[in-house]
């Protein structure tokens, strides 16, 4: 896909974005993020969620559909040492990923991030040190950041000790990252603390030869949005919007823009437009280079996964297939399984197949009930193997449902197991044979859904409890209503004018948030697992239960 690019625009990248997978603070999806980019006729944009990759693949499948390349990175938080006797200060560092290397170092960092501290830890706890982040920098391209950057801490103290702080900090990112690896960040909001910060990050820059960089530090696709980003700062900080003050943004400018308009805002500085683009062409990194390998299944010496699986699938098809009671005779049912196992060695598929066969025979070895279904009942290997318990052969059902070369797609074999302990049981298993950082459990995205987005939206605009309770009771009307009905008519049938603005625009903020991130989940049984380490391919964290990491996808 190609599309032709005004040179005003195709000078201006936007390499810092922020979005709601930032979890409160940021707001609009991924996909609202890349429309924009694309009304703008931007060639490539970069995402970094905070301490997360949280919206990566949903940017990447939208760029990719649209035509625009989706640069992937992260806004990591990290606890600086302590300087001049003063105590330790946390601040976020923004990454963007070079390489393939790159991005597995990230995934690292953030894993070893998540994993220090359990689920619902304090805001500041979850950070990694300075020394962590040398340990993962290769790959890695640092900003020196917005108002929460190493530079901008240090700069904030406003005096002589501060430059000298910040002068040490940049010395000791280039020594991290690599001299021409730092990019010293410049963001513009009409905002006089911010443009002071701005004239000593150039002083440095310069001093210290490294290239500006102009971003906009996205957190929302367009202004309108800003309201968003207000009610979810007033949810992060439990406070409500009339109290709120300096905590909210100073205005609605954190939304993409233009390199018309950002070449306007630097004028003066027209190397840090010219350097998103020479910045841009040097992250080679997309997800499409995620590098992922499903497990090899360990197998005895002297055996390869292709042979431990003929055997095994012989020695079921020889004890399911007897003639006996109806069933095909095996010699009758030996043509269909050749053909299935065929196609299963093209497909490299052995591992597989072997890793939910020794699923199902821990589960059968500890009493636990398991059963395959969906369309690997259509598999006579799967019969065979024990994993369903539909003979294929005999209900003559068609094995190209469950599998085929011209899909190109994972076959997919579902177990369904108990809930409770003995699920519980089976999981763990898992996480023992395929290690702590090998296997995951699958992640769920809850979102702003139903009456509790309802009274959360309602107690950042201040309602009392009654008010509350009588918005969140309208809920379930605005999931379907009827042609004939308005809301107007609903909201009067409450007792609640529309024309009050609060109230109008409480129904308005109601709708903005449905169905962005609210926290990540788990699935009830869903596991990934891969060759090596997992954390080298998504960053894993705590679940809420003991005892269990998920993806952060």
């Amino acid at each position: 896909f190609s599309r032709r690019f005004t040179q005003m625009n195709a000078d201006y990248i936007e390499l810092h974005t922020r979005s709601a997978f930032s979890f409160l603070e940021g707001g609009s999806v991924p996909e609202e993020l890349i429309a924009a980019g694309l009304e703008l006729e931007m060639p490539a944009m970069a995402l970094l969620d905070r301490d997360g990759v949280y919206g990566a693949p949903r940017f990447h499948l939208s760029a990719k559909k649209n035509g625009i390349k989706a640069h992937i990175g992260a806004e990591i938080s990290v606890r600086m040492p302590t300087v001049n006797g003063e105590g330790p200060t946390n601040c976020s560092i923004p990454v963007l990923v070079k390489n393939r290397q790159g991005y597995q170092n990230l995934c690292r960092l953030i894993t070893l991030m998540k994993l220090h501290v359990p689920k619902h830890a304090k805001p500041g706890e979850c950070v990694v040190t300075s020394d962590e982040l040398a340990e993962h920098a290769e790959g890695l391209i640092c900003l020196t950041g917005g108002f929460d950057g190493p530079i901008a801490t240090a700069i904030n103290r406003r005096d002589a000790e501060g430059a000298e702080e910040a002068q040490r900090k940049i010395e000791w990112l280039t020594e991290l990252f690599g001299k021409k690896n730092v990019y010293a960040e410049l963001q513009r909001h009409f905002d006089r603390e911010e443009e002071a910060r701005n004239h000593l990050v150039i002083e440095l820059a310069r001093r210290n030869r490294l290239p500006l960089l102009a971003t906009n530090g996205v957190c929302h696709a367009i202004p309108a949005r800003r309201e968003v980003s207000d009610v979810f700062t007033c949810i992060r900080n439990h406070v409500r919007l009339e109290t709120a003050g300096r905590l909210l943004a100073q205005n609605s400018e954190r939304y993409l823009k233009s390199g018309a308009t950002m070449q306007k805002l630097f004028a003066d500085l027209p190397e840090a437009i010219a350097n998103t683009s020479e910045l841009s062409s040097r992250l080679k990194f997309t997800l499409e280079d995620l590098g992922y390998e499903f497990p090899k299944y360990p197998v005895p010496s002297g055996e390869t996964m292709t042979s431990f699986l003929r055997k095994r699938t012989e020695e079921g098809a020889r004890w399911r297939y007897t003639g006996l009671n109806g069933a095909p005779t095996y010699e009758k049912a030996r043509p269909q399984i050749e053909r299935e196992l065929k196609l299963i060695e093209k497909l490299k598929l052995e591992g597989y197949f072997l890793i939910v066969w020794d699923i199902v025979q821990y589960c059968r070895k500890e009493g636990i009930l398991v059963q395959g279904r969906g369309s690997a009942a259509n598999s006579a290997v799967c019969y065979s193997l024990g994993i369903t318990a539909v003979d294929p052969i005999g209900m003559e059902l068609l094995f190209e449902r469950f599998l085929s070369e011209e899909r190109g797609e994972w076959p997919d074999i579902d177990l369904d197991l108990p809930s409770g302990d003995k699920r519980e049981k089976a999981i763990q298993y898992v996480y023992t044979r395929y290690g702590k950082l090998g296997a995951a459990m699958t992640a769920n995205v809850i979102t702003y859904r139903g009456r509790s987005a309802a009274r959360e939206v309602g107690k950042v605009l201040d309602f009392d409890e009654e008010t509350l309770g009588r918005l969140s009771s309208l809920v379930h009307t605005w999931e379907w209503k009827d042609p004939n009905d308005s809301t107007e008519r609903q909201f009067s049938d409450a007792g609640l004018d529309l024309n009050n603005p609060r109230i109008r625009k409480f129904f308005q903020l109601y709708q903005m948030v449905q169905d962005l991130p609210r926290h990540l989940g788990q699935h009830s049984g869903g596991m990934v697992i891969c060759q090596g380490q997992l954390n080298s391919i998504v960053p894993l964290e705590p679940a809420a239960m003991p005892g269990r990491v998920v993806v952060q996808w």
